[in-house]
């Protein structure tokens, strides 16, 4: 499932699948002393393929630990990216993405309109907030606590997934594309997750929660630019990438 020069010359979008070592990854983690996973992983991609580098992406870990799976979209296929690894990645980041465990495949260009497709996504579901907007400071907010501050009493209409949905839907439709079919769509996991995207700043905390349900594909060209982007922010880091997979019926 490697790319070819037709792929390259049509630029179509590419869909990249690379396995990663993730003691190799944890060994050049401690050489850089980079502490947060995602934040490494950005790391690692742009100096080993630079403007090459799959955006968005997600990083599929075993609890375990041992090999874990890195699926992306990008521009470039699997033998322009083994290329610009062997060429700029040092020897620890070449154990912890080996050249011969990136695939690729190229999306189709076309997709019919009304379609449906399911999806699995991991999000951060915050609002961007201006300094003073309802007492708030100008930062990211969690959805789901902007919500919460409207009601100080306790009595919450909504769950917190019912708002991430609400969110997600918003920004799809925002985006273009497709409409999310929320009667469809469920939160199958959440945490509050501390980052650090920067050295030496200061960790933030935020939602992390993986979605999954189905579109309906509206616009074609749009939908391949939903794809090629992502959902939401912090897509440089491990957030935003819409996994395809059959939609339930």
């Amino acid at each position: 499932m490697s790319d070819s020069l037709g792929d390259r010359e049509t630029n179509a979008l590419q869909m990249v699948r690379a396995e990663i070592r993730l003691h190799e990854l944890q060994r050049w983690m401690g050489s850089r002393r980079i502490d947060d996973m995602d934040r490494a992983m950005h790391a690692m991609l742009t100096e080993c393929f630079g403007d090459l580098a799959p955006k968005p992406f997600r990083l599929i870990a075993p609890r375990s630990g041992g090999l874990a799976v890195l699926y992306g979209y990008g521009q470039a296929g699997a033998t322009a990216l083994q290329e610009q690894e062997a060429i700029c990645a040092d020897p620890l980041q070449i154990q912890a993405i080996p050249l011969e465990g990136i695939r690729s495949k190229p999306m189709p260009f076309a997709w019919r309109s009304g379609l449906r497709v399911g999806f699995d996504t991991r999000i951060r579901p915050v609002v961007r907030r201006s300094r003073g907007a309802e007492g708030l400071g100008g930062s990211e907010q969690d959805a789901f606590q902007i919500e919460a501050m409207r009601h100080p009493t306790g009595a919450m209409p909504r769950t917190r997934e019912a708002v991430y949905i609400d969110w997600l839907s918003s920004e799809v439709e925002r985006r273009g594309g497709a409409r999310l079919e929320a009667e469809h769509s469920r939160m199958v996991s959440f945490q509050r997750r501390r980052s650090q995207y920067k050295p030496n700043s200061r960790p933030v905390e935020g939602p992390d929660a993986v979605m999954r349900g189905s579109l309906i594909v509206a616009d074609s060209e749009a939908f391949v630019g939903l794809l090629s982007r992502g959902i939401g922010r912090h897509r440089a880091y491990g957030y935003g990438m819409l996994l395809l997979r059959p939609a339930r019926r």
